[in-house]
């Protein structure tokens, strides 16, 4: 069996963290087989948050292939074969995202993602690690400031790509596209007459935090039928950590309201004094890879 070609990597949440029975069990009712009608087809291509996640996926794609380039075919070959110095790094789940971000080091340092690597693995052990490949992305530093990308979490392509001819104008499109989707999508969610699903009742929630959410759940492409405000923990670091900042304001919304409203009022008589309420397989040693000469 010939490699995988680069690029060609796909991580799938339902791998890395499978559906727990109730889940699989609310994605099986609710699906609908019934044929759907040309006027429904019409309007969910036409939905904002329905496009968005196609947008953010094409353009992450391109700026996966155009970092590539930049960084060149034998650099590449190199990392995707690692396994040579650090056997089963390829294997572990996160693997993926790992080698995403070596790249896009590399392309932003001019360095070889050997020289990245080793300094996440320098001097540390992998052997506790349950998968090598999440360590060493947390201790890879993070990419460069995100002022570019078309939203917190997604990142603009680096100076170099962003003047090649083939690729500059083109992500600058597709980038353009995603903050105009995003838009929409906020003022959709602002508007609404009523709570999102996965809103509690009565969480009097604000405007501009219900459309951050609506916007992570449409690039992100949460099910509408999933309860979780942000849907599944995600991996990646960046996205991972943007998903904690939501969940965290969330959190901080709901209890400020809860604290505000206070408690029940004790059925008794007199004047009560107001109470304060409080808030809430070992592996083998393995070491990295030699750098290549430039």
């Amino acid at each position: 069996m010939s490699p995988p070609k680069p690029g060609r990597f796909i991580i799938r949440p339902e791998t890395i963290t499978p559906e727990t029975p109730t889940e699989a069990l609310e994605h099986i009712l609710a699906r609908d087989d019934a044929p759907m009608s040309a006027t429904t087809q019409l309007r969910e291509l036409n939905d904002p948050a329905v496009r968005m996640f196609d947008a953010v996926q094409r353009y992450t794609d391109t700026l996966r292939n155009a970092t590539e380039q930049a960084v060149g075919p034998e650099a590449v070959a190199d990392l995707d074969g690692i396994d040579q110095h650090i056997p089963g790094l390829t294997a572990e789940p996160a693997w993926p995202t790992l080698r995403a971000h070596l790249l896009d080091l590399a392309a932003e340092t001019g360095d070889h993602p050997y020289h990245h690597l080793n300094e996440a693995a320098r001097g540390r052990n992998l052997a506790s690690a349950g998968d090598m490949a999440a360590v060493l992305d947390w201790r890879l530093p993070p990419r460069a400031p995100q002022e570019d990308g078309p939203l917190p979490w997604i990142p603009g392509p680096p100076t170099n790509i962003q003047s090649n001819p083939a690729w500059g104008g083109y992500l600058a499109q597709r980038s353009k596209l995603i903050t105009d989707l995003a838009t929409l999508v906020r003022d959709q969610a602002a508007t609404a007459d009523d709570l999102p699903a996965w809103a509690v009742p009565d969480s009097d929630l604000c405007a501009s935090l219900l459309g951050e959410i609506a916007v992570w759940r449409a690039a992100t492409g949460v099910d509408s039928h999933d309860s979780r405000p942000t849907g599944r923990p995600q991996l990646e670091t960046t996205l991972s950590s943007w998903q904690q900042h939501l969940d965290r304001a969330i959190a901080q919304a709901i209890g400020l309201r809860r604290n505000i409203a206070g408690p029940p009022r004790p059925a008794i008589s007199g004047n009560p004094s107001p109470r304060r309420h409080d808030d809430l397989q070992p592996r083998q040693q393995r070491s990295g890879p030699a750098a290549p000469r430039r």
